[in-house]
């Protein structure tokens, strides 16, 4: 008789029947927010030829995820995760049908994409820390780290594969293809999610709930508070984000002032720091763990700090490409890490709104990063600060490290709960 094979921790994971249709939905969705980012990109730029503009749709973009991100935090906490998710793809949903008929019609003014940006960034506010806080109850626990892995797979997969879509219909179509497609991307997912089989009592009771939702704000600040470790790792993920990720953002005038090279090179820079990523999140989902994540992290964020000095310290594109690639692998790595420890050590009545801070750190800690760093390059250049930059990284991941022991036995596992959602 033959032996059966082991399937590896990627193959398990996509065999759960729930988070296949979720990652399938979510991917598709994904794909569809790229190409619409694309779009409005370049409609904002084509109305106006205005750098401010860009600026002010990307403030729409991003602002709502820090304003509302401790509210959808507190809701998917107090209700069913899969609904908040649910309502908060429907209001994107709209806002991309609404920005197709204005722009088929020719009635779209840059203020029509400010507006429906903002709408749409206060979706995602709101469904962020809910999608976040929804996977462990995707797969069984020992298959948690490889399913963030896999979600950061399909996230950096997305990224480059809905430009090129994108790309592709406008050219072959129109611009406002972009918008519709979206929209139909967001109900693949709204499907996905409805698909989903949760048993009842795995989602969070809302009976005798006498608390604002201001109190369960407060009462997830308070929760942090009282956790040094938990702390510690938010503080550590906070300064990656400021100091060492956001040199993603200023990729293009590395490629230009320091490489001396085009638009054609920054391309190739790009697609080498994606490619990175993606094998970063493959190593973690074939690795999976549970325990020893925060030291993964840790390792992740010194590799991140260390390859960033390498890049600014040559001159030759050659060097920065395989550099570029350890930058989109460690990122990635420690990013992975930091997640799955607050999934971990975070009880599940608590998730949505640790998760929600997670959310806002990840998204807004990398553009408020490279925009200090801009203001600074614009005076001494890019180098000096992205080196200081690096070189505070490296110093305060010092002091972790040598706290690493008390940290890793404050984190402690949290059992199981039955009433996720």
């Amino acid at each position: 008789m033959t032996q059966k094979t082991k399937p590896s921790a990627i193959q398990a994971t996509l065999r759960q029947p729930n988070y296949w249709r979720y990652i399938l939905g979510n991917g598709l969705s994904l794909i569809g927010t790229w190409m619409q980012r694309v779009a409005v990109g370049w409609l904002a730029w084509e109305l106006t030829r205005s750098p401010a503009w860009l600026g002010i749709i990307a403030m729409a973009d991003f602002a709502p995820v820090f304003i509302l991100g401790p509210l959808g935090g507190a809701l998917a906490d107090r209700h069913s995760r899969i609904m908040v998710m649910v309502g908060a793809q429907l209001a994107a949903t709209l806002s991309a049908l609404t920005l197709f008929g204005l722009s088929a019609t020719g009635l779209l003014t840059v203020w029509h994409l400010a507006i429906f940006t903002f709408i749409t960034g206060c979706a995602v506010g709101i469904n962020q820390p809910a999608r976040l806080a929804l996977v462990p109850n995707l797969v069984p626990r020992e298959l948690l780290t490889t399913a963030i892995s896999i979600n950061a797979m399909v996230f950096n997969g997305a990224r480059f594969v809905g430009p090129m879509f994108s790309t592709a219909v406008i050219a072959l179509w129109s611009i406002h293809g972009s918008f519709l497609i979206n929209a139909c991307s967001y109900m693949a997912l709204i499907i996905a999610l409805l698909s989903l089989r949760i048993p009842a009592h795995e989602r969070p009771r809302t009976d005798g709930q006498q608390q604002s939702l201001l109190d369960d704000i407060g009462e997830g600040i308070q929760f942090i508070r009282q956790h040094a470790a938990i702390r510690l790792i938010i503080a550590i993920m906070a300064m990656a984000a400021l100091c060492l990720r956001s040199v993603v953002d200023l990729l293009p005038g590395l490629t230009s002032d320091v490489f001396g090279k085009g638009a054609d090179e920054f391309a190739v820079l790009t697609a080498i720091f994606g490619i990175g990523a993606i094998i970063g999140g493959i190593w973690m989902a074939r690795r999976g763990g549970l325990g020893d994540q925060p030291i993964v992290a840790l390792w992740g964020v010194l590799g991140t700090a260390l390859f960033t000095v390498a890049l600014i310290s040559t001159q030759e594109y050659m060097v920065a490409l395989p550099v570029a690639l350890g930058i989109g692998f460690t990122t990635v790595v420690a990013g992975i890490g930091m997640q799955a420890t607050l999934h971990f050590s975070t009880p599940a009545a608590m998730r949505g709104r640790v998760m929600s801070l997670y959310g806002i750190i990840h998204i807004g800690g990398a553009g408020v990063g490279a925009f200090v760093l801009g203001l600074i390059a614009e005076h001494v250049g890019l180098r000096p600060p992205i080196a200081i930059s690096a070189a505070i990284g490296i110093i305060i991941w010092c002091k972790v490290w040598r706290n690493r022991s008390e940290m890793s036995h404050n984190l402690q596992i949290t059992p199981p709960s039955s009433k996720e959602n």
